[in-house]
């Protein structure tokens, strides 16, 4: 179907815009550029400074800018001198800008008619275009073009195309500019301009941390002739051309970039590809996304703005996948600074399975990010005095902890088993259990000997406790035994004793795993931790003044540490993760007993929700989770960035919940038990099952099974066993 294939804005508004420049983020995996205008806005510095300081980034306040820059490459850090490495914002290359009679085109003090903005989600483009009432009396027809190449992941095309209904002469000027900050702070410490042949602008940036950036800007336009201007921090091209009536013109822009960390650094010149036209160069790009789609797409029939906040999602998780297994993604996607560009737990536990069960050569890449950074992990351990490793809460591209909160970087220790579990996850979804043995070994028996020093054993306690942890909840800040973390703790030692080669190691780390404890209440109620029912009870209606905020930024820490409240699902979280480990009336007791202190301040924590609803049976609620969490983007919360992991999320809710597909965590045969929303007339999905395509498609009364394999391809729907052979299709009789 040909809707809901693009996000569309249909006029400018200042208060939507930084929300709107992350929605409109633009990438090829190597470099990423916020939706920023070409000709910028009047009174909107980029060069404003202040201290950012540690603090809980979820009630972080920034201050106020009407619209932010952003051009974003991984693993390019400058150095903060409180918050550690930081993704460095660099220098913008996006200026294109038409002035007629000295009025500089300006869509908040300008006279703008027939506004438009498209997000091309199966193009990875972005267009804009309008008409100017210029104070000279002059109609301008302008449209805007742009897309960072999938096919040539260094290059930036840009299209600006003027007609004007009566002659005018018209100036443009375009260039690069690197009086910009990233979170307050300059992290340039040199930049250096050089004019390149007559159309174009080199720029040199050296940054704190010691990397160099070099970008070269061309502009196309048949007949023009360039002037150069330059000061310390901004050079651009400048030329008048004549617009003569109802005659269209094109200008082209080509920016290309490279770092100091690329493994090879061709010549700039080179990767402007000046030896191809646009539309060969959009062709090609537009090649690679159509694959891209036509692997991962979820086709919802029925309900239209569902149907456009999974594509939103899918585009920028296609998008923000770096392709290089130095790298992983980061909580913003690359389209904003306020996580720093470092990599979290939402890489294997929110992020994964999408590429998993879509593209598993890119979710290998994920995996391997960690054993490449099994190094970084060593030094964190032996930073606080342990053996092994340790992977970071907030890690760089090396896998060192740059989390400046000592709470989350002391304590929120799961990372190191969420790690496992992903690793675990790709061998079981690819059918690849020797990728255990021969690539995440080292990382399975050196988290192990992390893990059995971090436990204790306290007098009169048979059993070994993990003490003073945070876990997915993080208003619990050091407690003890809590059930996620134990259980993560306990399948990374299972797994660890598989693999060990010494039979003392081995036993060991079995022992420890079967001994951690989940502590239940005498009713069957999984407890979160051992001091939750401790904790203060709390009226967090009362205080939850402003529901447009979170709870975390209207009530103190010291509050939020002593009551009970969660930031997000945590035993619930374990449930989905281990689903046949918990009856139902364990599910449900803990869905009463902790979804009215649940908080939601995460944007992790609607998701989890959804799918333990639809587990419940609870389709009004796992409804209304859904549309939470497809809101968190959509709904204008992007200004700093994307909400990635909550993108990646809408993917699983959709396939493993809406869906029914079975996680390979736990299924050796594709199997489906769909429970489709009223709302929706129609879900359809390709998937990778164990090495295996196939296309589902469903609806309220059928599923259907393409197997697109070489092989045949064994499945169970609602218990109904079949095997499909190779190029088939099997349909299945369902009920609502």
């Amino acid at each position: 179907m040909s809707e809901n294939w693009s996000l569309g804005e249909a006029e400018f508004n200042l208060e939507k815009a930084r929300a709107n420049e992350g929605l409109f983020t633009l990438g090829s995996g190597y470099m990423h550029v916020r939706g920023s205008l070409e000709e910028h806005l009047a009174n909107a510095p980029q060069n404003l400074s202040y201290m950012r300081r540690p603090a809980n980034v979820t009630a972080e306040a920034f201050p106020y800018m009407p619209v932010k820059w952003g051009v974003f490459v991984p693993g390019i850090y400058g150095l903060h001198p409180l918050m550690g490495k930081e993704l460095a914002n660099l220098p913008s290359f996006l200026s294109l800008t038409p002035s007629i009679a000295g009025e500089k085109l300006d869509m908040q003090q300008g006279r703008i008619e027939n506004y438009r903005r498209i997000l091309h989600f199966k193009t990875a483009a972005l267009t804009r275009s309008f008409n100017w009432q210029t104070k000279q009396g002059a109609e301008i027809q302008v449209r805007y073009e742009r897309f960072i190449s999938a096919a040539r992941p260094h290059l930036c095309v840009q299209r600006l195309t003027l007609m004007s209904d009566q002659d005018v002469d018209c100036d443009l000027r375009a260039g690069i500019d690197t009086d910009v900050r990233t979170s307050g702070y300059d992290h340039f410490t040199a930049s250096l301009f050089q004019r390149e042949a007559l159309n174009q602008i080199n720029c040199i940036v050296t940054l704190d941390a010691g990397d160099v950036v070099s970008q070269r800007a061309c502009l196309l336009l048949e007949g023009a002739s360039w002037n150069y201007e330059a000061s310390e921090r901004r050079a651009d091209l400048t030329t008048t051309v004549h617009l003569t009536a109802n005659t269209p013109i094109t200008i082209e822009k080509r920016t290309a970039m490279t770092t100091s960390i690329d493994p090879e650094t061709p010549p700039l010149v080179a990767l402007l590809s000046l030896d191809l036209d646009y539309a060969a160069l959009f062709q090609e790009h537009a090649g690679v996304w159509r694959e891209r789609w036509e692997n991962a797409d979820v086709s919802v029939e029925g309900d239209g703005e569902s149907q456009l906040a999974l594509r939103l999602a899918l585009y920028h998780l296609m998008r923000a996948h770096p392709n290089d297994s130095r790298f992983a993604i980061d909580p913003k996607a690359y389209a904003g600074d306020a996580y720093r560009g470092l990599y979290f737990w939402d890489t294997e536990m929110y992020l994964l399975p999408f590429f998993l069960y879509t593209d598993p050569e890119r979710g290998q890449m994920l995996t391997d990010f960690r054993i490449n950074t099994l190094k970084g992990a060593e030094f964190n351990a032996a930073e606080y005095g342990y053996s092994g490793a340790r992977y970071p809460w907030e890690g760089d591209t090396d896998g060192i902890d740059q989390c400046p909160n000592w709470q989350y970087r002391d304590h929120e220790v799961h990372v190191t088993a969420d790690v496992v579990y992903g690793m675990i996850h790709y061998a079981r979804a690819m059918n690849n259990p020797e990728y255990l043995q021969t690539h995440a070994r080292e990382v399975f028996l050196k988290t192990a000997e992390y893990w059995l020093e971090r436990v204790d054993w306290r007098d009169g306690i048979d059993a070994p406790g993990l003490l003073g942890v945070m876990g997915p909840d993080e208003y619990a800040p050091i407690t003890n035994n809590n059930a996620y973390t134990n259980r993560l703790v306990s399948l990374a030692l299972e797994a660890a004793a598989a693999l060990a080669d010494d039979p003392i190691f081995g036993a060991k780390c079995a022992g420890v795993a079967q001994a951690l404890p989940i502590l239940k209440r005498s009713d069957g109620l999984v407890l979160q931790c051992e001091e939750f029912e401790a904790l203060a009870d709390i009226d967090i209606g009362a205080l939850w003044k402003d529901w447009d905020k979170p709870f975390a930024a209207q009530v103190s820490q010291e509050r939020l540490y002593r009551s009970k409240c969660l930031k997000q699902a945590d035993v619930l979280l374990l449930m989905a993760l281990f689903p046949h480990e918990f009856s139902d009336s364990e599910v449900a007791l803990a869905w009463d007993y902790y979804l009215p202190y649940t908080t939601h301040d995460s944007s992790l924590s609607p998701g989890v929700h959804a799918l333990v609803a639809l587990r419940l049976g609870m389709t009004g609620e796992a409804w209304s989770f859904w549309k939470r969490s497809y809101g968190i983007d959509l709904h204008g919360g992007a200004e700093e960035g994307l909400h990635i992991a909550a993108n990646g999320m809408l993917w699983q809710i959709a396939v493993f919940g809406f869906g029914g597909l079975h996680s390979a965590m736990y299924a050796e045969t594709l199997t489906l038990s769909p429970t489709l929303p009223a709302q929706w007339k129609r879900l359809a999905f390709p998937v990778i099952w164990k090495g295996q395509r196939a296309f589902i498609e469903m609806t309220a009364s059928e599923v259907k099974i393409n197997n697109r394999s070489s092989k045949a391809l064994p499945v169970s729907v609602h218990g109904q066993a079949a095997i499909i052979p190779p190029g088939s299709s099997m349909a299945f009789q369902i009920g609502r």
